[in-house]
């Protein structure tokens, strides 16, 4: 596919020491970035780093901020490649701040890669595109058409399932945290499934992408399986040395649960952490059994859930929670 006239005179990515190209990768500094950084460098790239933070983690490092689009000037020159990572990561954030960082912070991304010549670019998006209504998915759709037409060379947009890893939050590690206590959640057993991806393995399909130059390509990033949250919880009991959860709440109570949350929310002005929220992945199905990309780019996932959230907990000392 050709996006614009005179697309085959656009510069060749250019090869650096080591046969690896200069990618810029917003976000570096977070949760799937950490996990991105040395797998780009074991493939021989340099990376140029890009966030809020002021400690580096790489050494050309550039702080800009996504809500701030004249910090992002010059960003991407000398680039060869984008993997845009950076957004906002939950979905509590309101509308304004996902117009604010994902579409105008992409938007203004763009308008940097195509003044750098930029030959490919990466936009990590998510599943939830696929089965939610919300701010956070309109965003991310949005953020997809925007790379879907900004006219260079070779665009990728990948929608990676819920990640997990080391260095985790939100609503997967504070149930970590709940596996390890002596007493076990009476989690339903059945209800809604969600698709997991280890982050390592996302790396891992990203880093692949960069070499395979795809046009206008579009995956769905899971391990192949989908999990009810008492298949997570059980498995998260395990790795922590736990017993098994004897007890199960019936299915039905989990909306009345989660109403009485948001309730208490609203009244105490305080986050309850069994609200609507917290509850999502009792509540609603995030799934996907699409393995193209791992077909495409001959490879498998190197994580199942156990054997991920095993390795994850071993890094962490053999608890729920880091030592």
């Amino acid at each position: 596919m050709r996006f614009f006239r005179g697309a085959d005179r656009w510069p060749r990515p250019r090869r650096h020491e080591g046969g690896g190209m200069r990618v810029l990768v917003t976000g570096a500094r977070g949760f799937i970035g950490t996990a991105l950084v040395p797998a780009l460098e074991a493939a021989g790239h340099t990376v140029r780093g890009v966030g809020r933070g002021v400690h580096p983690v790489v050494k050309d490092w550039r702080r800009a901020d996504l809500t701030a689009p004249e910090s992002l000037a010059g960003v991407c020159d000398a680039c060869e490649a984008v993997i845009h990572l950076a957004g906002v990561a939950h979905t509590r954030a309101g509308a304004h701040e996902h117009e604010a960082v994902t579409v105008a912070g992409t938007r203004a991304l763009i308008a940097e890669a195509r003044a750098a010549r930029v030959a490919q670019f990466i936009f990590v998006s998510s599943i939830k595109v696929e089965c939610a209504r919300d701010a956070y998915a309109a965003s991310r759709r949005m953020g997809e058409d925007m790379v879907r037409a900004c006219g260079l060379p070779s665009v990728a947009i990948v929608r990676p399932a819920l990640v997990y890893g080391p260095g985790m939050r939100g609503n997967l590690n504070r149930l970590l945290r709940m596996a390890d206590l002596s007493w076990p959640l009476p989690i339903p057993p059945g209800g809604a499934r969600r698709s997991l991806v280890h982050c390592d393995d996302l790396a891992r399909v990203l880093v692949a992408l960069l070499a395979q130059r795809a046009r206008d390509a579009l995956y769905t990033v899971t391990d192949g399986a989908s999990y009810t949250m008492r298949d997570i919880y059980d498995l998260m009991r395990a790795a922590v040395g736990r017993p098994a959860a004897r007890y199960a709440l019936p299915e039905g109570v989990v909306p009345a649960v989660a109403r009485f949350g948001d309730w208490m929310t609203r009244l105490t002005g305080r986050r309850w952490p069994w609200n609507s929220d917290g509850l999502a992945p009792l509540l609603a199905s995030c799934t996907s059994d699409d393995r193209r990309v791992w077909e495409d780019l001959g490879m498998v996932p190197a994580y199942t859930l156990a054997s991920g959230i095993a390795a994850m907990v071993a890094a962490r000392g053999g608890r729920g929670e880091r030592s």
